[in-house]
């Protein structure tokens, strides 16, 4: 395995920047509409710009941090031992889980699954490293950390990633509080930032800037690169046929939420700001004011209540008129707005209702949403498969103490219990489903799942009508 210097890991980051640059200014421009930043209409004019897109990334936020997660590894006719052992290793990921977000709580960050969901819609990929760590005690803790797939970096070899880093910026006093090592020798002095780079190949582990190590190579020991990595959607990394190959095809590659409607918050923004200018222009229309030479202004507001104006003989005060939006607007907007719908979610799953659904208008709406969060889903399941497999692969391995865990098991039921690596050394492969909460018909499900139970010799099984009736 190479051991890679700081000056071939800087080389190497920057060779796939320069690879991946239309992905990623993608992700920021995506980022601009996320935090709804102005809309310029020019300069003197009225801007306007809609919360439109805050609104509907936050909305899949939560219905992905929120949505019932089902971590599951099946048997059939296995033993009783065996069974007993996949229960064991169902407990353990969960209390996994759980072990990871206590971590992450206490160093002030959202849990993994709130970030991976903010991740998966705002940039479209998912990334991070799930690693299991001894502290200087010998103790085992569990490291799932999310990072920004904006600044990370790979590469893939023949059996999967060969390399992945996470680039960051830290100030020098950030630098010293966490790896020890003072960087005023090397010049960075103040709060200047400086570039980071936690790098990972198959065996080690080394973060260093461009020319100082911050923390000698050591042996991770998960036999592969911890890190999970994805995009998100059925799209796959397709070439063109033009001179620039894939550069122009990648920034596809892993969609945000706003893939089909980015181009139009921006007609949005700028019909409402045009209907938004009429509107002040009908609070202060416009003057035309007479006067012998033309140099006349007035001192006061001629719209305030009780005000006055002098004026001379063949001097005159009058409004322009109301300026009106082309009869065309109106449509237009509803056009654009009908658009938006289409690409993300429908007015009514705000709430918006004038008259109560019906079961079939609630499955329709259930349908169109499903298209927008599925892709998103999936992609958070497939992370977390990732991580599993990266955290039972290095447990077993025997390198580490058995993990008193904890959490609320499939029947939640609360267990507190230590796990040793032998319980989970020859279990099943694990499966793990989201279920979304989405508007459903309710009354309509359950007669649905009574009817299938009905009867000497019910249609489907209880595991079927809880699984795919009931949800």
């Amino acid at each position: 395995m190479a051991n890679y210097t700081s000056e071939q890991i800087v080389s190497l980051v920057d060779s796939h920047y320069d690879l991946t640059e239309p992905l990623r200014s993608r992700m920021d421009d995506d980022h601009k509409l996320y935090r709804l930043e102005e809309f310029d209409a020019g300069e003197g004019y009225q801007s306007y710009t809609s919360n439109e897109p805050q609104v509907y990334a936050d909305k899949l936020i939560t219905w992905m941090s929120t949505a019932e997660m089902v971590v599951r590894v099946p048997y059939a006719n296995s033993q009783r031992e065996d069974r007993e052992n996949n229960d064991a290793k169902e407990r353990f990921l969960i209390g996994i889980l759980k072990a990871g977000d206590d971590r992450l709580t206490s160093k002030f960050q959202p849990s993994a699954r709130q970030q991976l969901s903010w991740f998966i819609t705002l940039r479209g990929w998912y990334a991070g490293r799930s690693l299991l760590v001894k502290d200087e005690d010998g103790e085992t803790y569990v490291d799932i950390q999310p990072w920004d797939p904006m600044h990370t970096y790979w590469a893939e070899g023949k059996h999967g990633l060969e390399w992945a880093c996470y680039k960051t910026k830290k100030t020098p006093s950030e630098i010293k509080a966490i790896y020890g090592v003072d960087l005023g020798s090397d010049g960075a002095t103040g709060d200047e930032s400086v570039d980071v780079y936690d790098f990972f190949d198959e065996e080690d582990n080394i973060v260093t800037t461009a020319d100082t190590v911050l923390k000698k190579r050591t042996n991770h020991g998960a036999g592969k690169v911890p890190v999970f990595l994805g995009p998100v959607g059925a799209n796959p990394l397709v070439q063109s046929v033009s001179d620039t190959g894939n550069l122009d095809t990648i920034e596809d590659y892993g969609e945000s939420c706003f893939k089909a409607s980015r181009d139009l918050y921006e007609k949005h923004n700028l019909s409402m700001s045009i209907m938004l200018e009429m509107l002040v222009r009908a609070r202060k229309q416009g003057l035309k004011v007479k006067s012998r030479d033309g140099t006349k202004t007035l001192e006061e507001d001629p719209y305030r209540e009780g005000s006055e104006i002098a004026l001379g003989q063949g001097e005159d005060v009058e409004p322009l008129g109301m300026l009106e939006v082309a009869k065309e607007t109106g449509p237009f907007m509803g056009l654009v707005s009908g658009e938006m719908q289409r690409g993300g979610l429908p007015h009514s799953i705000y709430g918006q209702l004038e008259f109560q659904l019906s079961g079939f208008a609630i499955n329709t709406l259930r349908q169109g949403v499903e298209s927008v969060l599925v892709p998103r889903l999936q992609a958070l399941e497939r992370a977390y498969r990732t991580i599993f497999h990266l955290m039972c692969d290095q447990y077993i391995t025997g390198s580490f103490k058995a993990m008193e865990l904890s959490g609320q098991d499939q029947n939640r039921m609360y267990f507190r219990e230590e796990i040793t690596p032998e319980m989970i050394k020859d279990s099943g492969d694990v499966e793990v489903t989201l279920i979304g909460q989405l508007p459903q018909d309710d009354m309509s499900k359950m007669s649905m799942a009574q009817i299938a139970r009905e009867g000497n010799t019910p249609l489907l099984s209880d595991i079927y009508i809880r699984d795919n009736i009931l949800g």
